[in-house]
């Protein structure tokens, strides 16, 4: 009865320092050698079970009775997970904060990188389909470019950039929408604004032939033939699979244009690109996703650390890996590709490549103070680094 008392008690404690943990310093209990690593050991036994407001006030414990302790960072870094595997709105914008928090006090970690992509998820997690407000879908890419800005040679570049070209396909979506509501009202202006946007901007959209074919169309309705002729050029010639391809050659007979040939070497980057087959289901479905707010992105709903169905002696060996020293490398101001512009100009000429500058100001939570930018990392991290 006193055990299950006690529990009760801890329990209530976790819920009181996990919501006020960044308010007055609280410290429950006098600090002895080798406790840190114990109350690490038992916190992660608690998320093991799937307590986490438990395991929450044990690690908090860590944090506000041992500030030296080397298990400080991985201590914050696991409160930041066990609120983002709860999944709520509410744990998740908790999650976001201790994230932020994690990769401005502890720059130079190993998985400072994985805390800021975590954020970029956490963004993701809310983003709506293409006919909604689309905030949560721009502060998602804002985020993803944030860490190749901080980490420029970050080994998650691969999964950044797959997330990227996910964001932005609903980028595209959503100005394509838009496009298509203002031609339907003829609005022409509008939709150019729309279409210029996608074709200038999101070179690696599925439905580029469908933004060259209508932006053709508004131009030459706006009475510009000669602007029209060079993107219905663009699409016979880099598109020669898309469906749009025979009505863009009629255009051009009409303008009074030739018809180029097909770039034979784009052939494969196009078939099988531009349209998707979804199957009988997908067909069926994607209408009901679209109508409860539902978007298919490849979102992981697991911690960096702390991991479901993990053994706790497995997250205690991870924890205490990632709290050993590590060698740091400062880079030098450079920048980094983040995507080519467009695949080619209206004339087919190569257009320029997308780039970002790295060793910008570090960013800040709530009532965080800022940090000065951090150092880049080595690239080689602890064995048990999972790839997220």
């Amino acid at each position: 009865m006193r055990r299950t008392t006690l529990v009760v008690i801890l329990v209530a404690l976790g819920i009181t320092v996990a919501g006020c943990g960044r308010g007055k310093r609280v410290v429950l209990e006098e600090a002895r050698p080798g406790r840190d690593r114990e109350l690490l050991e038992q916190g992660m036994t608690e998320f093991e079970k799937g307590k986490y407001a438990v395991g929450r006030f044990l690690l908090q414990t860590l944090i506000n009775t041992y500030p030296d302790s080397p298990f400080v960072p991985i201590a914050k870094l696991a409160i930041g997970d066990s609120f983002y595997l709860e999944g709520t709105s509410e744990a998740l914008a908790q999650a976001e904060v201790e994230y932020l928090d994690f990769a401005n006090f502890f720059p130079n970690h190993p998985l400072a990188d994985d805390a800021l992509l975590q954020v970029a998820h956490i963004k993701m997690r809310r983003i709506q389909p293409p006919d909604r407000d689309q905030k949560p879908t721009r502060e998602a890419e804002r985020r993803l470019l944030n860490v190749l800005q901080r980490y420029p040679n970050t080994d998650l570049k691969d999964t950044i950039e797959r997330d990227l070209k996910a964001v932005r396909e609903i980028l595209s979506d959503h100005e394509m929408y838009v496009a298509r509501q203002y031609m339907i009202r003829q609005r022409l202006k509008g939709a150019k604004g729309r279409l210029l946007t996608v074709v200038q901007k999101y070179p690696t959209y599925t439905k580029y032939d469908e933004a060259l074919y209508r932006l053709g169309m508004v131009l030459f309705e706006e009475e510009e033939p000669e602007e029209a002729a060079k993107y219905f050029a663009w699409l016979v010639r880099e598109y020669p699979t898309s469906e749009y391809r025979k009505s863009a050659a009629e255009m051009l007979e009409k303008i009074g244009k030739p018809i180029p040939e097909s770039a034979a070497s784009d052939i494969a980057q196009t078939d099988g690109e531009t349209k998707k087959d979804k199957g009988l289901l997908g067909t069926l479905f994607t209408p009901l996703k679209t109508l409860f707010g539902v978007v298919d992105l490849n979102v992981p709903k697991e911690g960096v650390l702390v991991k479901r169905g993990e053994t706790a002696e497995q997250l205690i060996v991870s924890a205490t890996a990632y709290s050993k020293p590590s060698t740091v490398v400062t880079p030098t101001a450079t920048t980094v590709t983040v995507g080519p512009a467009s695949r080619t100009t209206p004339t087919g000429a190569a257009q320029g490549k997308q780039e970002i500058t790295i060793g910008a100001q570090g960013e800040t939570s709530g009532s965080s103070a800022k940090t000065p930018a951090p150092a880049d990392k080595d690239k080689k991290k602890p064995e048990e680094k999972k790839k997220q």
